[in-house]
């Protein structure tokens, strides 16, 4: 009885050392838990709204939608089949979340939070905006760029279920596809230890996906997948930019010349790069985006991690392209197929 004792005081004292030592990154997992947990229990099914006579029809029209891509997804695409997007939370007009991201502040190296199973990434969530901005105070305290950010979708990678959000209503029906596709592939495929490929594997399969299923519903020579298709390819050109300017930016940081500078001018070379980032951007030949509405939008205020950014989502999407073709003959659907043998859930 003695030894017994003691062998549970003893794991009792490592318990109690663990919870002591990790009582931050627990209280966090609760908050999320709970920010989950509350989705979950007030998210509306589906079929209780197409059936209520109060919702208005154009948004039925879209529930019908993404039971289609759903079932698309699954059927066609092969992806995990899920309890997801079964269910609609109503936002009420709030963010989606309060995503904090940090990079260097004279280098364009992300800050990686380090979390249990899914290891590192480079952003953290959370469902409140004060807990947001403590951490970014925190992060700026020790020298760090950052900001918050408000995703247009929300996936726990498989480990909640998640439901449709009412912000994703408002999307056509390319984006839509894109988006419900994308945060399947997170249920599907998950590379541990690599948020960018994660990341850049389901912004890969969702928009090819999307453009399997416009081209299946509507025809190869619709205007529904034109018009997406330029979109996508506007996107693209875009973040080929944007990343162009990363290595810019890195290149100068490195450099013996900038590294040499006091802060004071660093800063100032600093934001004449941005400046001349956010000038040039009218030589990008877009097919359909407006640059001045950029430069009154997303590129104010930018710092390193809006660089850090377009790394997460399209770095490697190129290589990603060029496997395809060279290794899968062009050929999507094996391509993805491999993903799943090689990442699958």
């Amino acid at each position: 009885m003695k030894l017994r004792n003691k062998i549970l005081l003893g794991i009792l004292a490592i318990v109690v050392a663990l919870v002591a030592f990790n009582y931050k990154l627990i209280h966090y997992g609760i908050e999320q838990g709970l920010g989950q947990l509350e989705m979950v229990r007030n998210a509306v099914p589906v079929d209780d709204l197409l059936a209520d006579p109060e919702y208005p029809d154009s948004l039925k029209q879209k529930l019908l939608l993404i039971k289609e891509i759903r079932r698309y997804a699954i059927d066609s695409l092969h992806l995990k089949d899920s309890k997801n997007y079964n269910a609609v939370y109503d936002l009420k007009g709030r963010p989606t979340a309060y995503v904090v991201q940090a990079c260097e502040k004279y280098r364009i190296k992300k800050y990686l939070w380090k979390f249990p199973v899914v290891g590192r990434l480079p952003y953290k969530g959370f469902f409140d905006e004060e807990d947001a901005k403590k951490e970014v105070a925190r992060l700026e305290n020790e020298g760090y760029d950052t900001r918050i950010a408000h995703p247009s979708g929300w996936s726990t990678m498989g480990w909640f279920t998640d439901p449709v959000l009412s912000s994703m209503l408002r999307r056509s029906e390319g984006e839509l596809a894109d988006l419900i596709i994308h945060e399947l592939t997170h249920s599907t495929v998950f590379v541990k230890d690599n948020s960018e490929l994660n990341e850049n594997i389901a912004d890969y399969v969702g928009e090819n996906g999307a453009k399997l299923y416009l081209a299946s519903k509507y025809g190869d020579t619709s205007a529904v997948l034109f018009n997406y298709s330029a979109m996508i390819a506007d996107n693209e050109r875009l973040a080929g930019y944007f990343l162009l300017g990363a290595h810019k930016l890195d290149s100068m940081y490195t450099s013996a010349d900038f590294i040499a500078l006091p802060d004071s001018d660093k800063e100032t070379r600093k934001k004449a790069m941005f400046q001349d980032i956010i000038d040039n951007v009218d030589t990008v030949a877009f097919l359909r985006i407006k640059p001045a509405r950029l430069k009154d939008g997303r590129l104010k205020n930018i710092n390193n991690t809006f660089f850090t950014g377009y790394m997460t989502y399209y770095n490697r999407k190129d290589s990603l392209r060029m496997e395809c073709r060279e290794v899968f003959g062009g050929d999507f659907m094996r391509h993805l197929e491999s993903f799943k043998a090689r990442w699958g859930r």
